[in-house]
C-alpha cells in the first residue's frame, strides 16, 4: 500500500503505498533457529475433512514466514522470489494449478533507497476446472516491499489472509471460481501513475478480452494487521456489489466495520477500478510502523487477521454477480 503524491483524502472503499489433490506435506511456516532460507507455509491435511473456518493463527504463521523468515523483500529481489516460492508452494499443497507471470519494473526509489531495474513475478492460482472465459473473482494481495522493511503487515498480512482464504476455498468451494494472485511490484519506484503497481497492471493488461469480460468483481487485502475495524475502501469510482457484499456481511456477523473512500492511498484495487471493474480494498487502517525496519511480525494481531479473513470469507462463500 502506498501514500500518493499529495494529501490524503477520506471520504469513503498497501499504503504509499489471490477437493484437493493428493496430501503432501511441505515444511512448517514457523521461523526456527534451523530454519532454511526459503521458510514455508504448512496447510495441514487431516485424514479427515476439516471444517472451513478461517483460522487467525494460521495466517499469522504466515507473516511470520515471510517477515522473518524472508524479510524485506524489494520486487526484484533474491528475497522476493524466495517468498514467490513460498506462496507457489502453499498453493500447489492445495490443488491449486500455479503459473507465474514476469513482470518488468524499472530502476528508481523505494522506501527512500534506491533500487534496480529487474523483473519481478505475479504468482497466479487457479482451482482445477478453471475456465477464464467464465463468470469468476479475483483476490489479491501485494508480496512485495520497500527495501528496508520486513513488512509484516504491509503486506505478509494480506498474503496470510489470501493463502488462509485459498485453503477453505478447496475445502468448501466458493459460489464463483476464485483465481487468486500475489502480486509483484506494487510499492512505488517512479513517481506518477505509472511508478507502481507494475505487477496488477500487467495482469490487467494481459487479460485475453473474454478473460476480461468473465472477471465479475476484485478483492484486495493489504495491510489488514492491526486495527479494530475491517475498513472496506477503494477510490470512489466502483461499483457497489463487492463493497456491498463485504459491508452486508460485515454487519450481519457483528463484526465493525466501515465503508471508506481512500484517494490519497493506493493499492492494487486501483487498475481494476479505473478499468471499470467492481472493486473492494480490504484494510484496517494506518499505522506508525508503515515502511520501515519495525514493520515486525510482533506488530500483527491474529485477531485482526481473522476478522478480516471471515468477513471475506463469508463473502466469498455466497457471492454471486
Amino acid at each position: 500500500m502506498r501514500r500518493a503524491a499529495g494529501s490524503v483524502v477520506v471520504v469513503l472503499l498497501a499504503a504509499a503505498c489471490t477437493a484437493p489433490q493428493a496430501p503432501r506435506t511441505v515444511p512448517s511456516a514457523s521461523p526456527s533457529p534451523s530454519a532454511s532460507p526459503s521458510p514455508s507455509v504448512t496447510p495441514s491435511v487431516p485424514a479427515t475433512p476439516a471444517p472451513a473456518v478461517f483460522d487467525g493463527a494460521r495466517a499469522l504463521r504466515t507473516v511470520q514466514a515471510l517477515a522473518t523468515g524472508v524479510g524485506p523483500r524489494d520486487a526484484a529481489s533474491a528475497a522476493y522470489r524466495r517468498a514467490a516460492d513460498l506462496v507457489e508452494r502453499s498453493f500447489t499443497a492445495h490443488g491449486y494449478s500455479v503459473r507465474r507471470q514476469t513482470v518488468g519494473v524499472p530502476a528508481g526509489r523505494s522506501g527512500e533507497r534506491d533500487v534496480p531495474a529487474g523483473e519481478t513475478v505475479n504468482v497466479i492460482a487457479t482451482p482445477p476446472g478453471y475456465e477464464p472465459a467464465r463468470p469468476h473473482l479475483l483476490v489479491g494481495a501485494h508480496l512485495d516491499t520497500v527495501p528496508v522493511s520486513p513488512g509484516a503487515n504491509d503486506n505478509a498480512s494480506g498474503i496470510g489472509v489470501m493463502l488462509e482464504l485459498a485453503r477453505l476455498a478447496r475445502l468448501a468451494p466458493t459460489r464463483m471460481p476464485v483465481v487468486w494472485v500475489a502480486f509483484g511490484g506494487e510499492e512505488r519506484r517512479v513517481p506518477g501513475d505509472a511508478g507502481a503497481l507494475f505487477g496488477s497492471r500487467a495482469y490487467l493488461d494481459s487479460m485475453p478480452r473474454a478473460q476480461h469480460a468473465a472477471l465479475k468483481g476484485v478483492i484486495v487485502m493489504d495491510v489488514v494487521g492491526r486495527g479494530t475495524h475491517v475498513q472496506i475502501a477503494s477510490d470512489g469510482k466502483t461499483a457497489p456489489p463487492v463493497i456491498d457484499a463485504l459491508e452486508a456481511t460485515a454487519m450481519r456477523l457483528g463484526i465493525a466495520s466501515r465503508v471508506r473512500v481512500l484517494t490519497g492511498l493506493f493499492s492494487d484495487h486501483r487498475p481494476f477500478e479505473r478499468a471499470g471493474f467492481p472493486v473492494a480494498w480490504l484494510y484496517t487502517g494506518e499505522f506508525d510502523e508503515l515502511h520501515t525496519r519495525r514493520d515486525v511480525a510482533a506488530i500483527v494481531d491474529a485477531d485482526a487477521l481473522r476478522r478480516t479473513g471471515v468477513v471475506a470469507w463469508e463473502t466469498l462463500r455466497t457471492l454471486s454477480l
